[in-house]
């Protein structure tokens, strides 16, 4: 695939990736749940779709999330996702290709009428072979930012350069 030159160095972590996390906030009980991943390159474009999608244990859908990651000609990063629940997140960071970090630790949310109130979030990715862990924090419904969900997940495509639009 002919990758933009500033989607470039995320490459070799295209692909799905699956596992398990868990789940925790002040106003929840915890759990536990399924995640796939899958980050798909757009020839041409600097920016790759991102698709998540959490199931129960039991295998019941919990959540998804779709969007994009926007690369710079920097190690400046833009990630823009949907959510069913009624939110939007733009988040702005970094990525370091040579030790495999995505951090997003800016945010602008928008909240529809109906949906929860979330005023920040962060999000971490952290690439390490066949391995991805992850981490989300959020400030909502009243509580400061704290760690919300972290996952373990590895990837399931044998030719993660076959993931493309």
């Amino acid at each position: 695939m002919d990758l933009h030159e500033f989607a470039a160095p995320f490459a070799e972590h295209l692909g799905a990736w699956s596992g398990s996390g868990r789940g925790y906030y002040p106003t929840i009980d915890g759990f536990e749940y399924n995640e796939t991943l899958t980050f798909t390159g757009v020839p041409g474009k600097p920016f790759v779709k991102v698709e998540q999608k959490t199931t129960s244990p039991g295998g019941a859908p919990m959540h998804v999330e779709t969007g994009y990651l926007r690369f710079s000609a920097t190690d400046h990063v833009e990630l823009i996702l949907a959510q069913p629940t009624g939110q939007t997140e733009l988040l702005e960071g970094t990525y370091n290709p040579t030790n495999g970090t995505l951090e997003l630790t800016e945010s602008r949310i928008v909240n529809s009428s109906t949906a929860k109130t979330v005023n920040q979030t962060k999000r971490f990715y952290t690439f390490n072979g066949s391995q991805l862990t992850t981490a989300f924090h959020m400030a909502a419904v009243g509580e400061a930012m704290t760690q919300h969900l972290e996952s373990t997940l590895h990837r399931t495509e044998a030719d993660r350069g076959a993931a493309h639009a």
